[in-house]
Parts: structure tokens; sequence; C-alpha cells
């Protein structure tokens, strides 16, 4: 759902909302994680009266001893939670920072005047709602609102604390809980001689079974071939989450024929599992065996159904073998997760490098870690350890200890209190606390109460906090010219130095002075060409190596014949790699060409055949990946053959194996149509690399408009006007899927502009609902996987440090990411414009069938869309077309919803699409997502005027990954489809969709109408 229109819904006066506004923000709500544990007659009431507002940074929102007047949850932006001394209320210190699904102000619901102050650090979005009506809501959920405050109000401080520990001690069905209980249950029905007693230091143990037996049986029983590594880290899940339990209290599941475990009983809000039949004689029911549900046993856990149990019934199950592949399946995707507890688990002494190796590649994923170095990170994954406490309600630290740990949250929240002022703020996954007082050196500032059960943390030691800055002090080398610094470098294990930040122009020196090498993991070089267009034009780059080349420098003279040539070598290999990196853009810059025949002048004079022909090779491949046609022009002689090979009349396409699409060329043009506020337009045909102010002075003249008084923007389907900077290039790729562009005069910037025509679905070509959905998702994949393999390394370079700064096109970028939200309107589109109940059942039917095909091929860019679109708003209301899908549909549906879980930064999404081999079509969004992280969250330039490095080195390493995608060809299944149905293929090609949340909101409420309001 588009945060335009829920928040127009919010906008609205309480009073005037109807009963779509208050359905369309209940169920935004429901999809945000803060609202997710809110039972639906809460948020039913939040949807009725809470509202919109939003602040300019630096705004004081409340300050001590101030009345309350609203409770608020933080849609986006931040908030600085202050605390002011009371005897000057100059001197104040940060307590913590309120993000995005952070609330506070709880204070005003129970009538209590303010205990802090709250400032924004920038843009913030809140959620509002009075005290009067929070008060009314948290009177009628007391007990609801109780836990979800994390606090009473009519306690003391003993009772609450006590309440709190009550409620932790209570289980939840968690969906890794449910498949443990269900698989302990099968094992003891059916595999109970996995069990037996044992002695261990003087006392017996009934029914155990040891670590590697344990191993050994699920990689026996899996129909799925797994690693052991991930078998152990999916019974050391098991053994966190209370499902398995060492029989001397040991916290770290062991692959150890001497090392035993027993299953323990749950018998708290569990439910009778549902069994497949008991045997006493088979080990293991054949899969064409029929198992039947049998009645509970004494052995079997009390309570109602569990959440596996409530959505597969008997019918669904046909043999144990489908039980336990199911349950393997549910524990291994947390996998990542339960190997990364498994690791932290041992002690830092006993963890191998391949350990250690993955916590850091962990760790690159915690926010609180984002600021460090890539050495800081190293050196915290070989000491790190994790912390686990089942109880809530227990404190961690209070105010006033010594500080001797750090903490970063990593499954949980806690509630940070001082003195009298209570609870000041809540801390969630991914926040970390603890480490001022290490780095002071000082006592605790506020105490820190465990929120919830089973939280999980990282914790760093202060004397390991200490050595790793000390040891990273050590290690790092500081060259120094005229008394400045202009380059760092930090010593790896292996003996080699990483440059970690320097000067554009002495990193250019080091990589010549480095042994260069053609491939890709030759990191420094490549990752300094790759992202030179950052931090260095191209002219610098030519002149430093032409310098480099000629160097006359008494040094360089005392050097021998041999070693000159080398030198001279190496420059050689610097262009040839710079070509193979930079691709045909950098062969038509004409500095570029210029330094070419300089080289191959010099190099003629040296005899330096074999940089000549480095030089050839490089330029011959560059031609051939990228398919540009005016490459031959301006070559130097000896590589004029180059020039041969190119035609200069045809663009020359690039073949995918299966079928060819010709990668966008600057030169390019395409047709477009710009629109006035008098309802006239004119199309043009403009050249892709034309900037905004050159199509609006050609658009001028044909509709005789004087150019110097108006500007190019963009209008959205959601009436979003995007005012376009003279300078853009792409105009046309960069649009929204249904964008048009205006020409508006200059000294009427927010002059209203005509509504766009209604999006109507009567143009619509017909939903191919009779074609197979295997050959549906074939064609997705053959154009998404040719869009995908014509994005160049640079544009990546130009998208993520900001287009405006290059004036380089990124049109063929632009494609693969629009590709996204076309397929995503797409599936809204068909769902809500069907109006019969049992057509559109189909439908949701049919796009289940075609996501699940595009994952079996390994396009995630696709798969990922429709999921999306079907999460969408105007999808997920739908109610009675959901209730109608047959259950099979649901459990992959679930099973695509789960692979989307955000938690721990897309950790499940990102471990299935690492383990997946070439050809990949990756998810996109995400992709693009990491790399903006990326550059936001890390300056380029340090205080000291020096550039960043391992920023870059962190930008080349993402873009190489998108690469090693690009491996390999399509499975020969998909060729077959390549040439077959052409107008399906048009179809998918040329997709047409609604893009207007409002009209797909008010489709979807035609479809089904909204659900009646409780009184």
């Amino acid at each position: 759902m588009a945060m335009w229109h829920w928040i127009s819904c919010l906008e609205k006066r309480p009073s005037t909302r109807n009963a779509e506004d208050v359905d369309t923000i209940y169920t935004k709500l429901k999809s945000l994680k803060l609202f997710g544990s809110y039972p639906d007659e809460v948020l039913l009431e939040l949807s009725r009266y809470a509202v919109y507002t939003s602040f300019l940074g630096k705004v004081t929102l409340y300050r001590p001893g101030e009345e309350g007047h609203y409770w608020y949850a933080v849609i986006s932006g931040s908030l600085e939670m202050l605390d002011v001394d009371p005897n000057d209320s100059d001197k104040m210190s940060s307590i913590c920072f309120l993000k995005e699904g952070d609330s506070f102000g709880e204070s005003a619901v129970f009538g209590k005047s303010r205990q802090t102050m709250i400032v924004t650090c920038d843009f913030t979005e809140l959620l509002c709602v009075e005290a009067v009506q929070m008060k009314r809501i948290y009177e009628s959920h007391k007990d609801v609102m109780d836990k979800l405050f994390g606090q009473k109000q009519d306690v003391g401080k003993e009772e609450v604390e006590e309440e709190m520990l009550d409620t932790g001690s209570q289980e939840e069905v968690t969906e890794l809980m449910d498949a443990g209980v269900t698989l302990v249950h099968l094992i003891k029905e059916h595999f109970s001689d996995l069990m037996s007693d044992q002695r261990v230091n003087m006392f017996t143990y009934k029914n155990c079974c040891s670590g590697r037996r344990l191993v050994e049986w699920v990689m026996s029983q899996s129909g799925t071939t797994r690693s052991r590594s991930l078998v152990i880290g999916m019974w050391q899940a098991l053994l966190t989450e209370g499902v398995l339990q060492h029989v001397l209290k040991e916290h770290d599941f062991r692959d150890d024929p001497q090392i035993f475990y027993q299953f323990v009983e749950h018998r708290k809000k569990r439910a009778t599992v549902k069994q497949a039949p008991p045997s006493t004689t088979v080990k293991q029911a054949p899969p064409s065996t029929t198992v039947k549900q049998a009645p509970p046993s004494t052995s079997s856990l009390d309570g109602g159904a569990t959440k596996r149990e409530r959505s597969v019934s008997s019918a669904d199950r046909s043999s144990v073998s489908s039980l336990l592949d199911e349950c393997f399946d549910t524990i291994a995707h947390l996998g990542p997760e339960a190997m990364l507890y498994a690791i932290l688990a041992k002690s830092p002494a006993d963890r191998t490098e391949e350990d250690q190796v993955f916590i850091y590649e962990e760790l690159q994923n915690v926010r609180a870690f984002g600021h460090l170095s890539n050495a800081v990170k190293k050196a915290l994954a070989a000491c790190v350890k994790l912390e686990c406490h089942p109880k809530a309600g227990k404190y961690l630290f209070h105010q006033g200890d010594k500080g001797d740990s750090w903490y970063i949250i990593l499954k949980g929240s806690v509630n940070v209190m001082i003195g009298a002022k209570g609870i000041v703020c809540t801390l969630h996954e991914g926040d970390e606390f603890g480490k001022l007082a290490l780095i002071n050196e000082g006592v605790r500032s506020a105490s820190v109460q465990l929120r919830e059960a089973n939280c999980r943390f990282l914790k760093i030691e202060r004397q390991d906090f200490k050595r790793i800055l000390l040891s990273v002090e050590s290690s790092t080398v500081k060259l120094k010219e005229h008394g400045r610094e202009v380059l760092i470098l930090e010593k790896t294990g292996l003996g080699r130095y990483l440059v970690v930040k320097g000067t554009p122009e002495k990193m250019l020196e080091h990589l010549l002075d480095e042994e260069i090498s053609h491939v890709e993991s030759d990191t420094f070089a490549h990752d300094f060409l790759l992202t030179s267009p950052a931090f260095m034009s191209s002219a610098a780059i030519c002149d430093g190596l032409l310098a480099h080349y000629r160097n006359t420098s008494t040094e360089a003279s005392q050097l021998s014949p041999e070693q000159q040539m080398e030198r001279k070598e190496k420059v050689a290999k610097a262009v040839s790699l710079w070509i193979r990196t930079a691709g045909a853009e950098l062969v038509k810059d004409q500095v570029f060409l210029k330094l070419l025949k300089t080289l191959q002048d010099l190099m003629s004079i040296d005899k330096l055949e074999a940089g000549v022909k480095l030089l050839t090779e490089a330029l011959s491949e560059s031609m051939r990946r990228s398919a540009a046609s005016s490459l031959g022009s301006g070559l130097p002689s000896k590589m004029q053959l180059l020039k041969k090979k190119t035609s200069t009349s045809v663009e020359p396409e690039i073949r995918m194996g299966i079928c060819m699409l010709t990668p966008y060329q600057p030169q390019d043009k395409t047709p477009i149509r710009v629109h006035t506020l008098e309802h006239t337009c004119c199309r043009l045909q403009v050249r892709l690399d034309a900037t905004a102010r050159a199509i609006v002075i050609e658009a001028c003249e044909k509709l005789h408009l004087p150019s110097d008084k108006y500007e190019l923007c963009e209008v959205k389907s959601s009436g979003e006007k995007v005012v376009l900077k003279e300078t853009d290039v792409s105009v046309y790729s960069e649009m929204s899927v249904n964008g048009r562009l205006f020409a508006i005069p200059r000294n009427h910037p927010d002059k209203i502009l005509p509504p766009l025509l209604d999006q109507t679905p009567t143009s619509i070509p017909e939903f191919p609902e009779h074609e197979s959905s295997r050959e549906i998702a074939a064609h997705l994949t053959i154009y998404d996987w040719n869009l995908f393999c014509n994005v160049q390394q640079m544009e990546f370079i130009y998208q993520i440090f900001g287009r405006h700064k290059f004036g380089k096109i990124t049109t063929n970028l632009d494609h693969l990411l629009l590709r996204f939200n076309e397929i995503q309107y797409w599936v809204i589109t068909e769902l809500c414009r069907e109006v019969d109940l049992q057509k559109r059942g189909i439908v949701l039917r049919k796009f289940i069938k075609i996501a699940e095909h595009c994952k079996n091929y390994n396009n995630l860019n696709s798969f990922f869309a429709i999921v999306v679109g079907l999460i969408h708003g105007a999808v997920s209301r739908l109610h009675q077309t959901w209730k109608d899908l047959p259950p099979k549909y649901k459990r992959k549906f679930e099973s695509f919803e789960s692979l989307m879980d955000p938690s721990r930064n897309h950790k499940v999404l990102r471990a299935y699409q690492c383990k997946l081999q070439p050809p990949v079509v990756p998810f996109m969004p995400l992709i693009m997502k990491d790399s903006f992280f990326l550059h936001e969250g890390n300056a380029s330039l340090s205080v000291d005027g020096l550039i960043n490095f391992e920023k870059m080195r962190l930008v080349a390493e993402k873009i190489r990954s998108l690469c090693t995608f690009r491996q390999g060809s399509l499975p020969q299944e998909l060729k077959t489809h390549a040439n077959k149905n052409p107008s399906l293929q048009f179809y998918i090609r040329e997709l047409k969709v609604v893009d207007s949340d409002q009209t797909l909101a008010q489709m979807s409420h035609k479809a089904e109408s909204a659900r009646p309001l409780n009184p």
C-alpha cells in the first residue's frame, strides 16, 4: 500500500472517516512490525482514532514536567530522548534514539507529566492518538495493553517485575517450537530406538540420545540433502528454543557421541499434536503408506491444536516421511540463525577459522556495527559471545553498576530505566547499549530490564573491546607527505596490507606499485577502477597513468632496464583492467582515447609488444561485451582491427543463449510525450542522454512556448509531482510505470496540475488464464534475464553515488528496476479487476503457481514481485478470495511469505539467494537497498579529507556479487520456450497495469466490499 494513501486516511478527522478509510488504516497497521502483536480489536480502535503528524528536524515535542496529550508511534525518521537536569535545564544527556517502529508517550495515558525531553533528529512522521482516546482503549483492553506497554500502572515495582516474570514463563507457540514439538512426538512414536538410558557422571539419565546420533539420524531421514553443519544448527535451534536439553544443562549442541540430550515436555499453551499412526515395528512409514490420525496418547502433549496441526489435516499427509520433511524444512529455514547461535555458543578459543568467517559475515548485517571498519569486525568475530535470557523481567544491569560489557540485541527488546523516572525508552532488535561505560570506564547511567522472554544478545567484554582498539591501532601503517597523511593501510592476517583510506593520487600510485591481475578477485585494482568515478575523474587517472609510465625521477633512473620495463608493463595492465571494468563507455571518452594513442606511440618506441597486446585484447573483449557500434573511431592504428568487427549502422545484439536484447546506448532515441497545463501535448524523439533542459527546449519549440520560462516535471499516477533537474538524463527510463511528463511554468511551481486520466482496466489485455503457468513463468524469466544481463557495472556506480553527479545514462538498470514494479502492479491489477469471486480465485491460484515456477527458475526478481503484489493492501483485504483458497496453495504462499521475513535484515532471504547456483536473476530491490545503505551509512570522505576506501571496497564487492549471478546459461527447459507463443511473449514484455493505489483500492472494494465495523 502506498504511504500517501493510508496517510491521507489518517489525515481525516476521526469523526469523518468511513468504513473504507478505517479498513485501509487497519490493513496498513497490521503490516507494521510495531503493531504485529496488537489484537485486531485494538488495531480497529487505533484505526478509528489515530491521526498523522510530521515534524522537521530539531523540533522539541515536549519537555519534562509538561502535561502529556498524545501517545506516539514513529512511522519514519528518528528522535532523541534526553534526560534534563532538574536543577539546570541547559544541562542534558542523551538516553537513547527512537527509530521507525518505536513508540513513546505512554505517561500521557495515565495522566502523568512528561519525564523526558523528545527532540526530532530529522524529518519525522508520527502516528498520534489523543491521551483521552488511548486511555479509553487501554481501559477497554487492560490486560492486553499492560503487556504491550510492558508495565502496570496501578501496582508497585515488585508486582510489575513479578508479573513480567510470570508472563515470560508462559510459552508461545512459535513456528520453530511448533515444528520441534511435532518432531519430538514423531520420534517418540516411530523412532523410539533413538533414545536409551545413559549414565553420565555417576547419574543415570532416562531417554537420552547422543548429539552424533541425532545429527546422523536427520541426515539419513531427510529427503533433502543438507550439510552436516546445517543439521547441527537445526538441533542448536531446538536446544535454544527449549525443545531439547543437554543432560548437564549446557547451552551448546555438539556433534559428539559422548554428549547426550533429552527431549523436553511442553505443557503450557501446548496443543495435542496431530500424529501419524502409532507403530512399534515400523521405523519409518514408506512414502506410499497412508497415515491416519491416531487419538491422543497418554504421552501426547495437552492443549488445543498447534499452528502446524490447525493448518495441516491428516488428509494432507500421506506418510510419516512427509511430516518429518515438513518439520525439517521449517527448522532448516531458520538454519542461518541457528548456525550463528551454534557458533556463538562455542568458547571463542574453540571457534574455527570457518566459524569466525561466518560470524564476520553476520556482523555485516548488524546495524550497530555499520560504522566499524572491516578489521574491527573481524576482530570482534573472534571474541563476541552469545547471551540468552529465557525469562522477561530480569535486569541485565542496574544504574550505577560497573560497565563491563557492550550489548547488541539479536532478538527481543529491553526497557531502559532511570531512577524514579521509570521506563524512559525501549530498545529493539539491532539496537545496542552499554558501550559508553566501556569507553569512559565509568558506571552504568541507566538500568536495563528484559521486556520479553527469550531475549538474545551479542556481548563484547571490556577487555576484548580495549584489546581490539589497541590491536587495530598497532597494525595500521600511515604514510605522510609534507606532514599530511596521504595513505592509511591495515595489515591483514596473511601479512598483506589493505588500503583503508587515502588521497586518490596516492591510491593510484599504490595500485601501480602492486602486482596487477586481470582477475576481478584482485580486489584493490579492480575496486579502485570500478568505483573511481565517485572520487577521481578519468582525466586525473589518465594523467597519473601517463606520469607513472614516463617517470623520469632520480629513483626511477636507478632502476635496471628490466625493472623499468616491468614498471611500464604495469601501466598497460592497469589500463587493460580499467577497460574491462568500465567497458565501452570508457573507450568513448576522448581523454582516454588520447591516452591510448600516447601509450601506443610510447610502447612502440620501447618495443613493449606485450603491453600493446594487453590493450588490444581488452578493447576487443570490451566491444564484444558492450555491443557498442562506434568504438572503432579514434582508436590507435594497431587497434583498428576492432573497427572492422563493428557495424556503424546497426547495433549488434548481445546473445543470451536463447534470445537477444540490445542494451541501451546513450545515442539511442526514444519516443516521449510532453504535456502542458493547457491540455496540449507534443511528441518527441529524444536521445537517452538528452538532458531535461534539452527536452524542455525542444518541446517548447514545438508548442510555441518560451523555453526559458518552463521546466520539466513528472506527474505520477498518485498525483505526486517531481520537478526534474535541468541536468538530469535518462529522463524517460527513470519515470514511474504510468507517469507523464509536463512542461510547467517556472513562476508557478505549486500550481495544481490537471489530474491524470482515470486508470481503468478496460484497455488492459485479458489475463492469459488458459496459458500454462510454467510457460508464463518461463517467458517472465527469459525477459528478466536479458534485462539483468544488459546492465553495465558502471550503471550501478552512477545509481548508488547519485546519477545527477555524472551525467551518464542508467537506462538498462532503470528498466530492470521498473520491471519489478510492473510485475507487482500486474498481479494487483488482475486480481482487483476481476469481480467474479470464482474467477478471482482461479487467478490467485494461477499467480501462486507462476511464483513457484519463477522461484524454481531462480528468477527471484519476478518471484518476489508477485509475492509483494499478493501481500499488497488491495489484495490482502480480499478476505473471501483468500478464505476460499485451497490449503495446499495457502501453505505454498505462507512459505513464500516466510522468505520475505524482514528480521535480521532479511537474513532468510539473503541466505536463500546466496545458496542458489547461477544463473540467477536476483531480488533487485534488496540489492539496491543494500547498496544505498552502504553509501548513505558510510561517508565517502573521512574527517581528514581522505577517501574512505573501505566503503568503496564494500560497494565493489556488492557489484561483483551481481556479476557471479550472470555466469552460465539458462536451463534447456527455458530455451524450448524462447521462440514459442509470440503472443504470450509480447504480452509478458508489454504488461499494461494500473499503478494508482487509489484506483486499485476502489477496484478492490468493488470486488469485495469493506468488512463491517464493530459498533
